[in-house]
């Protein structure tokens, strides 16, 4: 399964992607509104599971690299979680490297992911969780057409710090 934009090619992450899935999990900037750095071993066991094959029915990740289809360079990662408990529901993520932030990648590869959830996984709402702050994807979000559903107080714990976060859904528009 492959996805496409005019600027960009969305695929499975493989086992050849630990440096760009280290790379991302490792950079500051990148989990400022994430979650803690992990370990490397954490890490590596994350890496794993997400380059299984994914199957609707679990509690899994559908993680797909972000590539540049004019340099072939990847440059994020994006998918969605579902629920075994809410089979049509979906939570959407996706990491972008920081060089290649403002350039409308993020929006672009969202759109594709977004219209796949709904058009070929049947899914009738997309679920988005925020840590308060991050307003560089809260508006990302909000221009894709999501809208806050609720704020969870002091959800999330990142550096010794206690967040709030936004949960935002998006429903398909063909149902």
């Amino acid at each position: 399964m492959e996805l496409f934009t005019p600027r960009l090619r969305l695929r499975p992450l493989t086992k050849n992607d630990w440096q760009l899935f280290k790379r991302l999990n490792q950079n500051p900037d990148v989990m400022a509104y994430v979650a803690d750095i992990p370990a490397q071993q954490a890490l590596k066991s994350l890496f794993d599971e997400r380059c299984a094959r994914w199957q609707k029915q679990t509690d899994a990740w559908l993680t797909l690299v972000i590539e540049r289809v004019d340099t072939q360079e990847c440059i994020g990662l994006h998918g969605f979680k579902s629920f075994s408990d809410k089979p049509n529901i979906a939570e959407l993520g996706f990491m972008l490297c920081p060089t290649q932030q403002g350039y409308g990648f993020a929006y672009e590869a969202s759109k594709a992911v977004i219209d796949y959830a709904f058009t070929h996984q049947g899914y009738d709402t997309l679920l988005a969780t925020v840590t308060v702050g991050n307003k560089a994807s809260e508006q990302l979000l909000n221009k894709l057409g999501f809208s806050v559903f609720q704020v969870i107080q002091q959800n999330y714990q990142i550096g010794g710090l206690i967040f709030d976060d936004l949960q935002l859904t998006l429903h398909n528009p063909h149902r």
